[in-house]
């Protein structure tokens, strides 16, 4: 039988320098056994070798980062088609999908978790949109995919420094979004129900509940129940977004007027002007734009955590 394969990104969690690295291989052995080992040196690193490994026929991939790294490794296994699981060990500044799992922080625990736990079958999400140089791509995602202004927080944090965790990186770039930012009129189409306009700050489709680290977008969604978790804020001003932001953290915020949220298993959403950009942001990451198609995967991916 072949030895698990850990993917590690060397960048998460403030970096990994060779000590840092020597004082994990401990716990982490402890906790799995014998391990193969293989570091991401550029983003999209992580889909590709898990893509690999999981046609080669490996068993159990596990992902050793933040929310980019575990979207990346199971995007790659999802491609593959194969039956290979994912474990999760968190390593990251924002850990929104690994909240959704009530994961351990400790590696060693995580370690053991990912060895004595059965695996678990959850639903997994397939966007096809348009990336940033033009052409169409699709990915599979575990967590929410957004649209608005959370893509343009989530880019603004993304090029931001994450020493204070984050909660406070994406709290800072919330801010510095409100300053300039214009809500955006978008056509969306639900499953077969007729399409209809709508005027968003922004929505997210959710398999898992958390985004931005840390705030509890999609409350009622669930991992295994068959369905995307549609949530769309509307018209709320820089006030209100202030005013309101902590409800959205603690997942109180579905009762607003502003509010809506509906289950789904399809979804096409596109921008109302065919010449507006509108950004796409996909477990953390922002690689395009709308026009974008959803679909559920029911019972696409087992995962050890």
């Amino acid at each position: 039988m072949q030895k698990p394969l850990v993917i590690v990104n060397p960048r998460s969690g403030g970096g990994l320098s060779q000590r840092r690295w020597a004082a994990l291989v401990g716990p982490l052995t402890d906790g799995l056994g014998p391990v193969d080992v293989r570091f991401t040196e550029a983003q999209g690193d992580g889909r590709r070798i898990a893509h690999e490994e999981a046609v080669a026929g490996r068993g159990l991939i596990v992902a050793m980062g933040g929310d980019g790294t575990v979207s990346e490794v199971a995007d790659g296994i999802l491609a593959a088609g194969s039956a290979c699981e994912l474990g999760i060990i968190p390593r990251g500044t924002g850990g929104d999908f690994r909240r959704t799992l009530d994961l351990d922080d400790d590696l060693g625990q995580a370690a053991r978790r990912i060895r004595d736990t059965p695996a678990r079958t959850i639903d997994a999400g397939r966007v096809s949109f348009v990336a940033d140089d033009g052409s169409p791509a699709e990915r599979h995602f575990v967590n929410v995919v957004s649209f608005g202004f959370s893509s343009d927080v989530a880019r603004q944090a993304n090029a931001s420094s994450k020493r204070l965790g984050g909660r406070v990186a994406f709290l800072s770039a919330t801010v510095r979004s409100l300053v300039g930012y214009d809500n955006v009129d978008v056509v969306f189409s639900l499953d077969d129900q007729p399409e209809r306009r709508m005027n968003v700050l922004l929505a997210a489709v959710g398999n898992g509940r958390f985004f931005g680290g840390g705030m509890k977008i999609c409350p009622e969604a669930l991992l295994d129940d068959g369905f995307l978790h549609l949530v769309t804020v509307g018209n709320l001003g820089r006030v209100g977004v202030m005013a309101n932001i902590h409800r959205i953290y603690s997942g109180n915020h579905l009762t607003m007027k502003e509010v809506q949220s509906t289950r789904l298993r399809r979804m096409k959403v596109a921008p109302a002007d065919r010449e507006a950009k509108i950004p796409l942001e996909i477990d953390g990451e922002t690689p395009g734009h709308l026009p974008a198609s959803f679909e559920l995967l029911p019972g696409a991916l087992r995962v050890r955590a």
